[in-house]
């Protein structure tokens, strides 16, 4: 079926008394099907051009640009009794984070609910539409610059169709995780959602993170922790993109090299003359912090990689995961992620410590998951 013969009510929001109007009337409701247009080419913050709400008749477009007063919004979206449902959500998570200063509570992700009905991982919104609804989605105003106005009519029924799509899926799926017994469990992967999306946006939590920061010894480490901390900073305060300040590789070149001079940081990789001219003072700055510490004060090496002999390990517990999933009837990212398996193969391998703060280690996983996997393969 062509989402053509589909024509929801589209209503326009560009005042603050409409907005508050609609947020006390959706405040009743059990649900919400919520998505944002943004534009993120040249900025570190998300330029927000629409906000889209649904409870599945009409779509309300909320336009961003003349609303000064955000406040009914905001109490909507951490309001306990009120499901906010979204489709791939991480990015609608930056956007209200940086407009609203909040995050929608509760929530729901229908692509990590489809992951757990049926088995299919990342599953994209057109796919999701067409198995639920049957309906082709045109994906023609993906790429519309939706800070430019008036929107084109196309723009607008592209806009709500993702809403009203979304609020009439959202029951289906409950259905589906209902009898599996697994709405729990996608709940409490949609909460680990928010874990992670902050844990992203702390420098502090990903410095190390750097591709073969491993490799830098102790004192090379203390200044690319540095240097990515002030990066970040930089990216914020000047609103741009963390790369276009310097890249990774950039900061772990500077790193490992620990220049003297602005001729010296001009040798690193991937940097251009007019990065070295607005950034010198600022690198240099931070090889003189380390060049004062003592070597007591310096980070910690950080773990390398595993050696070769641990992919025995390495296969075989891949392959039992996948067998849980067969089991469980879930994709297999849902029952562990690549990022999440390797510090457990780590700690099964040699005895390193476990940070067990990423709730996914808890929750459903931990008996049903973390628990079997120890059992099996420790010794």
């Amino acid at each position: 079926m062509d989402n053509q013969t589909h024509s929801p009510e589209i209503v326009w929001v560009d005042t603050n008394s409409a907005l508050q109007e609609w947020c006390e009337y959706w405040s009743t409701l059990p649900f919400i099907a919520v998505d944002t247009e943004f534009v993120r080419r040249t900025t570190f913050y998300p330029v927000t051009g629409l906000i889209q709400v649904s409870e599945g008749t009409k779509a309300v477009l909320i336009d961003p640009q003349p609303i000064t007063d955000w406040s009914a919004l905001r109490a909507l979206l951490v309001n306990e009794k009120v499901m906010k449902v979204f489709h791939a959500c991480s990015e609608d998570l930056d956007v209200f984070d940086n407009l609203l200063g909040v995050l929608p509570t509760p929530f729901y992700d229908t692509q990590i609910g489809e992951a757990f009905a049926t088995g299919q991982w990342s599953l994209s919104y057109v796919k999701l539409v067409k198995a639920y609804l049957d309906i082709d989605v045109a994906k023609d105003e993906t790429r519309s610059d939706w800070t430019l106005r008036p929107l084109t009519d196309g723009q607008k029924r592209y806009a709500a169709l993702d809403v009203t799509f979304l609020a009439e899926i959202f029951p289906l799926q409950q259905v589906r995780l209902t009898e599996k017994r697994m709405l729990d469990w996608v709940l409490e992967d949609c909460e680990s959602l928010k874990w992670q999306y902050l844990q992203n946006n702390d420098a502090e939590q990903n410095w190390d993170g750097v591709k073969a920061a491993w490799r830098l010894n102790p004192k090379s480490l203390t200044l690319l922790r540095l240097l990515f901390l002030w990066r970040d900073e930089r990216a914020r305060n000047d609103n741009i993109p963390r790369g276009q300040v310097l890249k990774d590789r950039t900061l772990w070149a500077l790193a490992k090299f620990i220049p003297d001079t602005a001729r010296d940081i001009g040798q690193a990789e991937d940097i251009s003359p007019k990065q070295v001219r607005l950034y010198s003072d600022a690198i240099l700055e931070k090889v003189a912090v380390v060049n004062q510490l003592s070597s007591d004060e310096y980070q910690l090496p950080l773990t390398p990689p595993l050696p070769s002999d641990a992919g025995d390990l390495s296969k075989a517990m891949r392959a039992y995961l996948k067998s849980l999933a067969q089991e469980l009837d879930v994709a297999p990212e849902v029952v562990l992620k690549r990022k999440l398996l390797d510090p457990l193969m780590r700690h099964i391998y040699d005895g390193s410590e476990m940070d067990w703060s990423n709730p996914s280690f808890n929750g459903w996983r931990k008996d049903r998951v973390v628990a079997p996997l120890l059992e099996k393969f420790s010794n």
